[in-house]
């Protein structure tokens, strides 16, 4: 925490700062708000793991729930990039800042705006941009591009329907006790969303009490572990709603992951729902498909990638083709397929993808069975000591690849692992085939289409050599 800030001028003296409250100046938690939202920069969205350039925030946008109350979340915000975030205000010494209570609000406030129609999320998200009536009006203020304008609005309804949301709960002190509450869930509730706590505190110069400096800083954070159940439960005496958090501990996750049960369960099962309806759609047996894609990885491990290697492969990464998965090669993460390049420094995978529930990306082939896709993969502690996501040749690749797409969807999405596919219903590029060698052919065409795409512009190999130039890892 820091206390007192010290302002040095060369031709004049020195001046303290010292922290305060907002209580201790006489201001109201709605004049945080309206600094806040006057200045998102003090969200510090980069260093809770949203990486944007722009940003935009509605105040005290009204919600109804599905009891008909109406909810007024202090402050929510859409980015460039798909987020949606759900921002509440809170002043040191307001009992509901004390451990769960905010906890339960916030959250309510999320499934309020989850559960309306997209027409009334638009009605709700267009505060202060007149003439837009659809998520993808929105979305074309922040990014000036129609073609990623509808990705990112696609991106807002995932997350709006998954409740894959951030949460931040902004106070001038957090309470003893809220941190280590938020840090806890962290550890014991694994959650598809991310709380975070930040502090934005007034410092007060008592020579100039009118001047106020605000200083910003996140002092805790969820992570994203596991989906999680939040039940929403109305008291009928009072009529208040509560919500009751219950998932699996870290522990369990890991026991699981190491068996047979659920968790490889429920990712066999969609694999097999995936292959039945991709049947369905291409007319060939499932098991011939299965065999078609199994066979394809086979191949695929050892073909020759080096043409693609000198794309992107950093210089200490190991150019080989490998297949991930313990109890099935090739499967993790809701993809089947193979991975290109280790470290992921970065790391490309091409393969069919059947499951968004890690990556947070929809199939474009939603109903039609799931997508054959390239993902670009990155280590998150590399991609953050190296500026990735924000770097100019990173950023321009998205851009061309919006403008480009042709028969491919562009997708990025806020696994900072998995922050960019290229994709499209592998029925669409399976139809057609007549036999599990013809639809392995597809595959490694599939894959050379995709992949030229990815590395026509020469980004990735401009950013490797830029690092390489600058010595960075």
């Amino acid at each position: 925490m820091i206390d007192c800030m010290v302002k040095t001028s060369t031709n004049s003296p020195d001046r303290k700062l010292k922290r305060m409250r907002l209580g201790q100046l006489g201001l109201l938690e709605s004049h945080l708000e309206d600094v806040i939202f006057r200045n998102h920069e003090l969200l510090c969205l980069e260093r809770i793991g949203l990486f944007v350039d722009s940003i935009h925030l509605v105040r005290q946008g009204r919600v109804l729930d599905l009891l008909g109350h109406q909810k007024y979340p202090d402050l929510m915000f859409l980015t460039d990039r798909g987020d949606v975030g759900i921002v509440e205000v809170k002043r040191f010494g307001n009992r509901e800042l004390r451990g769960r209570s905010v906890i339960s609000q916030i959250l309510d406030y999320g499934a309020a705006l989850g559960n309306l129609d997209e027409r009334s999320q638009a009605e709700l998200f267009s505060q202060g941009l007149p003439g837009c009536t659809r998520l993808e009006h929105v979305a074309l203020k922040l990014v000036g591009d129609p073609n990623r304008a509808r990705w990112v609005a696609q991106s807002y309804r995932n997350r709006l329907s998954q409740g894959q949301l951030h949460y931040i709960i902004a106070c001038d002190e957090a309470p003893e006790g809220l941190s280590e509450w938020i840090r806890s869930a962290s550890r014991n509730d694994a959650t598809d969303y991310q709380i975070s706590v930040l502090e934005v505190s007034p410092f007060q110069d008592g020579e100039c009490p009118d001047d106020i400096m605000w200083l910003s800083q996140p002092i805790a954070r969820t992570e994203t572990i596991h989906r999680t159940t939040v039940q929403v439960i109305r008291d009928d005496d009072s009529g208040q709603l509560s919500v009751n958090i219950s998932s699996e501990s870290p522990d369990t996750i890991e026991e699981r992951a190491e068996s047979d049960q659920p968790l490889e369960a429920s990712s066999q099962r969609k694999f097999r729902n995936g292959i039945k309806t991709i049947s369905e759609e291409i007319g060939l047996p499932s098991e011939m498909i299965r065999m078609a894609l199994e066979s394809a990885n086979q191949q695929g491990v050892k073909a020759d990638w080096e043409w693609a290697y000198d794309s992107f492969a950093s210089p200490e990464s190991e150019r080989i083709a490998f297949l991930r998965g313990k109890r099935m090669p090739g499967m993790a993460e809701g993809r089947y397929g193979v991975n290109l390049a280790q470290l992921w420094k970065p790391s490309v995978f091409v393969g069919y993808y059947f499951s968004s529930h890690d990556h947070s990306i929809q199939p474009a082939g939603k109903g039609k069975g799931g997508d054959f896709s390239i993902i670009l993969d990155v280590a998150k502690r590399w991609g953050k000591q190296n500026g990735f996501w924000g770097a100019p040749e990173y950023r321009s690749l998205c851009n061309r690849l919006s403008q480009q797409s042709g028969e491919w969807t562009v997708s990025q999405g806020n696994n900072l692992w998995h922050p960019l596919m290229i994709h499209r219903p592998m029925a669409d590029v399976m139809k057609g085939a007549v036999d599990e060698s013809d639809m392995v052919s597809r595959w490694f065409s599939a894959a050379k289409e995709s992949l030229d795409m990815l590395f026509s512009g020469g980004e990735l190999q401009a950013l490797r050599d830029r690092l390489e130039s600058e010595g960075q890892e």
